[in-house]
């Protein structure tokens, strides 16, 4: 007899499902079949409610007819630059704009492939990622070119759309559920960033679990500022709203002072954000409209218990708390018309199957934590692997699973709670940060023979950077000023906030780092403030 849905089974497998009702995902109420493609679900959207508005910017408003015919024209002239290649590949270095929209979703609806690049990405980090995508041309802005200057032999750079505005909308193609979408980079936690395979299948199909679980629907307006190279900005943001034939209201970037001014002037009633944006508006000081916002709900992960209860008291509104990962997104969320215990990331997506794994990789007993590891109901819906790395993706997919890396557990009923990362990447403000690379590029400084990255604890949730150096024989380092000799060689987001200048790395006589000695922020520790 199976397990009762919703219930961890006899192997420690948490099923995804309730015994109440079977779950309907809402894509397919859009679309008939239980397969899809984003330009296939865009198209239908586009084709059912026309002339609704699907984006704001800036005091700009498209609809979704004219949304599409964006996306169509930049799917022309991919077509051009592919010449009868195949399946282009397409690399955007974009801030968030509508042209990042139109880019990620014309090359989509082209039949290419997308790959997002990290618009704060410098120096060999970002042409090493340039190098790997395969990318016959690359799209960015007049900025991007000069950040971009002289690092590698580039793709086409397109600095402007001025010479794709005036073209006709291209007919979209139709690629299979199946067909790989976009290479992702993702950190790695001691290597560098590892491109993550995306089908069209897994994008939509994880969409709409979203717009499930957030209820969204026409009405909704979606305060959308995470960036559009990643997943979240992807599938948590943009392709549920259409899904639900909402409304994509897109910023910049993320603003503490100007959030609720944001808010208010476009109606929105839902926002994402990982934890320390909330405590960042939390720490505002308390107006007497707090409770009177629009918004009804937003959506974070990992975030304390009793901190969501505060923010939920306060600003009137539920928060989501999801976990997921570019390989697998999402993996867990609060499933509607049920209370989720507090303290859980809700209960597994109902395209997936989740276990709890021991250190002799068997399902662990409810409550006992070990690591999440997950594996697909439906074809296409969890990462085929990392392009370029056979070792990463044995090691990730051993035994059928996929292995997330992360630690959690699962109660009896069948919630999981997600507890840490099992390695070492450092997350700070959203980000997550390869240790290897930013050691890599601190390791260039002249003063410096060897350097350990690690995260610490931050008050703002999450964790702060901090590099542990040991200057070469005879010499000195001054951390302000390594802190200064950073800038402009890596991404803002990994600057480190703490130096700390040691004689020699500890280690054991492996010569294995240890770094759980070197995570404490003492006295003799430089600090450059939050």
């Amino acid at each position: 007899m199976s397990a009762p849905r919703g219930v961890l089974g006899d192997d420690g497998i948490a099923t995804g499902r309730v015994a109440a009702s079977e779950p309907r995902n809402p894509l397919f109420d859009l679309l008939p079949a239980e397969a899809a493609t984003v330009p296939a679900l865009f198209a239908a959207r586009a084709e059912r409610t026309p002339e609704a508005p699907f984006l704001l910017w800036e005091g700009e408003r498209w609809s979704y007819r004219e949304a599409w015919e964006e996306v169509r024209r930049f799917a022309a002239w991919v077509d051009r630059q592919a010449g009868g290649a195949g399946r282009t590949r397409v690399a955007a270095f974009l801030h968030n704009r509508p042209e990042a929209l139109w880019a990620w979703l014309g090359t989509l609806a082209a039949g290419a492939v997308h790959v997002p690049l990290n618009r704060a990405h410098r120096g060999e980090i970002l042409a090493d990622m340039v190098r790997r995508s395969g990318a016959r041309v690359l799209v960015t802005d007049e900025q991007g070119e000069r950040d971009l200057a002289g690092l590698a032999e580039l793709p086409r750079v397109v600095g402007d759309w001025t010479e794709i505005a005036p073209l006709e909308p291209a007919e979209s193609a139709q690629p299979r559920p199946g067909d790989l979408a976009e290479l992702m980079y993702t950190s790695g936690t001691t290597g560098r960033s590892k491109a993550v395979e995306l089908t069209h299948n897994q994008l939509c199909r994880g969409a709409g679990w979203v717009a499930w679980s957030l209820g969204i629907g026409p009405d909704d307006v979606y305060h959308a500022w995470l960036p559009l190279f990643h997943v979240a900005g992807q599938a948590d943001t943009v392709l549920p709203t259409v899904i639900g034939g909402g409304t994509v209201a897109l910023f910049p970037t993320f603003s503490r002072s100007r959030f609720w001014d944001q808010v208010a002037e476009t109606g929105s009633t839902l926002a994402i954000g990982f934890p320390n944006l909330f405590h960042l508006l939390h720490a505002l000081p308390p107006r007497e409209d707090d409770a009177g916002n629009s918004l009804r709900a937003g959506m974070t992960g990992a975030m304390s218990p009793g901190f969501i209860a505060e923010f939920e008291a306060r600003f009137g509104m539920r928060v989501h708390d999801v976990y997921g990962m570019t390989e697998a997104e999402p993996i867990a969320f609060p499933w509607p018309g049920e209370s989720t215990p507090i303290g859980s990331c809700g209960r597994p997506n109902p395209d997936l199957e989740v276990v709890v794994l021991d250190r002799d990789g068997r399902p662990a007993a409810p409550g006992a934590v070990g690591e999440f590891a997950c594996r697909p109901r439906v074809p296409d819906v969890v990462t085929g692997g990392y392009e370029g790395d056979p070792e990463a993706t044995a090691a990730a997919t051993a035994d059928g699973w996929f292995h997330t890396g992360d630690l959690g557990r699962a109660d009896e009923a069948g919630f999981l709670y997600f507890v840490d990362r099992l390695e070492h990447s450092i997350r700070r403000r959203g980000e997550n940060i390869s240790s290897w690379e930013l050691e890599t590029v601190v390791s260039g400084h002249p003063a410096i023979a060897e350097v350990c990255a690690i995260g610490v604890p931050s008050p703002l949730g999450e964790e702060d950077v901090k590099v542990v150096v040991a200057p070469v024989e005879g010499g000195s380092v001054d951390p302000a000023g390594l802190r200064t000799w950073c800038e402009g060689r890596m991404a803002s987001f990994m600057l480190p906030r703490y130096v700390e200048v040691v004689p020699a790395l500890p280690r054991i006589a492996t010569g294995k780092l240890m770094k759980e000695e070197l995570r404490g922020v003492g006295s003799g520790t430089w600090d450059a403030g939050g």
